[in-house]
């Protein structure tokens, strides 16, 4: 089966629908997932049943709870839009009725404790992927892995980030990011001097025209930018790679673990809020926020915690 009814229907569903550019990308890998998935088994309308053992084949595969509820959340969308607005788009009968409306969606619970990486886990890893390079692609992880860490970024703020985000402000290497909710990169994060090194290196070895700071060297890849399950597949493997794949860590564990590492090496409750970008801040205080993150300094401070400055010495001779 080359083509599926539900390839343009799902665009045009996500066209329709008012949500973020976060959101249209999540949804919009989730229901490509789907329809390849549907594609490969040779159905064409799908029933609840089908619904059923696709989601089941995901979580198999050993993906989180969190993105099966993602997944769940926009399948059902997709068929409640098909059943609503059947007889306007003059679709087939088979979508006249919501085969998801049974399908309850799993429930996310909030644990006290996040899995994060300790100290030693951090540098270990940090220097490890730096030991290990070999193929650009290792440049690559490297400077991502040593990025997340001490900036404590998403990994969608990595995928979207471009090079013309790096700006130096104050003899400060400066990542300008799109934020969680955000449709511009408007808000910041300082570069420490190790991980300026390691992203140097990568970019230096590249010879494209790719605007986006991190992408994919695979000869399959036929788009411009990293995607959500390219990322965790990269991770995985680098995760295997060092030896920490049963930390249970995801991509996200990086931030907790940014997080928690500024607050053990002395960082304030605010400097960490701040450093996290947990608020949403208004306009007339957008600048106040700004200012009061370029006189901290918890990137640099938090690099010098985890590799120590005997490290960091030789890391930079």
């Amino acid at each position: 089966m080359n083509n599926h009814p539900l390839e343009s229907l799902y665009r045009q569903y996500l066209a329709e629908k008012d949500i973020t550019r976060g959101t249209f990308e999540l949804y919009n890998t989730v229901l490509k997932q789907y329809t390849l998935y549907l594609k490969e088994h040779q159905i064409m309308y799908a029933t609840t049943s089908d619904v059923i053992n696709y989601l089941e084949w995901k979580r198999n595969q050993g993906y989180s709870t969190r993105w099966i509820y993602h997944q769940t959340s926009a399948i059902k969308g997709l068929y409640r839009y098909l059943g609503l607005n059947q007889m306007r788009l003059g679709l087939p009968l088979e979508h006249a009725f919501d085969i998801t409306e049974s399908i309850k969606n799993v429930r996310i619970k909030n644990r006290k404790s996040k899995p994060i990486l300790t100290i030693e886990q951090a540098k270990h890893l940090i220097l490890y992927t730096k030991n290990n390079r070999k193929y650009i692609w290792h440049y690559r992880d490297h400077a991502m892995v040593y990025l997340m860490i001490t900036t404590g970024l998403r990994s969608v703020e990595i995928r979207r980030a471009r090079k013309k985000d790096l700006r130096v402000v104050n003899n400060q290497l400066i990542l300008y990011v799109q934020g969680k909710g955000r449709k511009s990169a408007d808000e910041f994060v300082k570069i420490a001097e190790g991980v300026e090194t390691a992203i140097n290196d990568y970019l230096n070895k590249r010879k494209d025209k790719n605007p986006y700071l991190f992408i994919s060297h695979s000869n399959h890849s036929d788009i411009p930018y990293l995607s959500r399950t390219f990322f965790i597949g990269m991770f995985k493997r680098v995760l295997e790679d060092s030896g920490l794949e049963d930390t249970n860590i995801t991509p996200h564990s990086l931030r907790h673990t940014a997080a928690t590492l500024n607050l053990l090496r002395g960082g304030s409750l605010e400097a960490t809020r701040q450093f996290m970008r947990h608020t949403n801040m208004s306009s007339t205080l957008i600048y106040a926020h700004h200012i009061k993150r370029v006189k901290d300094d918890s990137e640099n401070q938090i690099e010098r915690y985890i590799l120590g400055e005997d490290t960091f010495s030789n890391m930079n001779p």
